[in-house]
């Protein structure tokens, strides 16, 4: 099993849309893959209203609550998967007493929060395009 943990910043929007996106296709693959989603500084109780509605639109289901990056054994994922550079920075001088660099994938994912529903599809289909390509 490889295990991967996606990573935003507030865990609200991109990461866990990403994880229910990447753990829908590998199960639908049976592929050997968990995906683990966490925030640099999660808020709140619920994702993102939108981030429901867009996966609803392409049949997932989400009932995630944002979780705080420190939550989880950083050194127990494979692989670590960022939306952005800015985050990857954040990570490594986070984690400056681990080797994680090499371990993280920067998504190139802007936050669609600013730009509407449109701006939230457009992440979403980002994201299952890298899915798909990334689960094997």
């Amino acid at each position: 099993m490889k295990n991967v943990l996606i990573v935003c910043t507030s865990n609200k929007t991109r990461s866990p849309m990403a994880m229910e996106i990447a753990n829908s296709i590998a199960e639908k693959r049976n592929a050997p893959y968990c995906f683990k989603s966490a925030g640099i500084a999660a808020i709140g109780n619920h994702v993102d209203d939108n981030v429901t509605a867009v996966l609803e639109e392409i049949g997932i289901k989400t009932e995630y609550v944002p979780t705080n990056i420190t939550e989880y054994d950083i050194d127990s994922f494979d692989a670590i998967h960022v939306m952005t550079q800015r985050q990857k920075i954040t990570l490594c001088s986070f984690y400056n007493d681990k080797d994680i660099e090499n371990k993280i994938t920067v998504l190139g994912v802007s936050d669609p929060y600013y730009g509407g529903i449109d701006a939230y599809r457009k992440c979403r289909d980002k994201l299952v395009e890298f899915y798909e390509m990334y689960i094997v």
